[in-house]
């Protein structure tokens, strides 16, 4: 029964890397993790819509209003009218972007207190099971950019990115 220990040790470490990142996040940040994860898929995804943010979140609109309502207020990000003035463009004020960087920092830090601790060839073996397992949870686009919600973009090469590989696939066969 070793593939259930597997499937049972990877449950555990992927709640144990998620709740480690949300304490040093919000540690570093003082916000709720929605809020950190709303102000970096601005940072990814300059001037998307309330409907898009709510989507890419797994939220209902209605939240995702108040929530953008609540980083206006702050001065987390600004709200733009387009051409349709019923459509709202979302993007980062100047406030918003110092927090996405200190909670990038958190995160990296995080995880680097644990990676650190493995020598160079396992860090590699490492990357190429996750670069597997990233791209099979990449089921669709939406589902791409979700995980990559708290990803520090200009660390990671997109073009080899796995997700993005994913993301662009789906993008792709949409268009089709």
């Amino acid at each position: 029964m070793e593939k259930q220990r597997l499937d049972n040790l990877l449950g555990a470490l992927s709640l144990a890397m998620m709740d480690r990142i949300r304490d040093a996040v919000s540690t570093e940040t003082g916000l709720h993790e929605t809020t950190v994860f709303a102000l970096t898929l601005l940072s990814q995804r300059p001037a998307i819509t309330i409907d898009t943010l709510a989507r890419l979140l797994g939220l209902a609109h209605s939240t995702v209003v108040r929530l953008v309502e609540r980083l206006a207020e702050d001065g987390y990000i600004e709200r733009h009218s387009g051409t349709d003035r019923r459509a709202v463009f979302l993007s980062l004020a100047p406030a918003g972007r110092a927090i996405v960087n200190v909670a990038l920092s958190a995160r990296q830090t995080a995880i680097s207190k644990l990676t650190d601790q493995f020598p160079e060839r396992a860090q590699t073996k490492l990357i190429a099971m996750c670069e597997q397992l990233l791209s099979l949870m990449s089921t669709d686009a939406t589902t791409a950019i979700r995980n990559c919600r708290l990803c520090d973009e200009t660390v990671c090469d997109l073009d080899r990115c796995p997700v993005e590989h994913q993301y662009r696939h789906h993008i792709g066969s949409a268009a089709d």
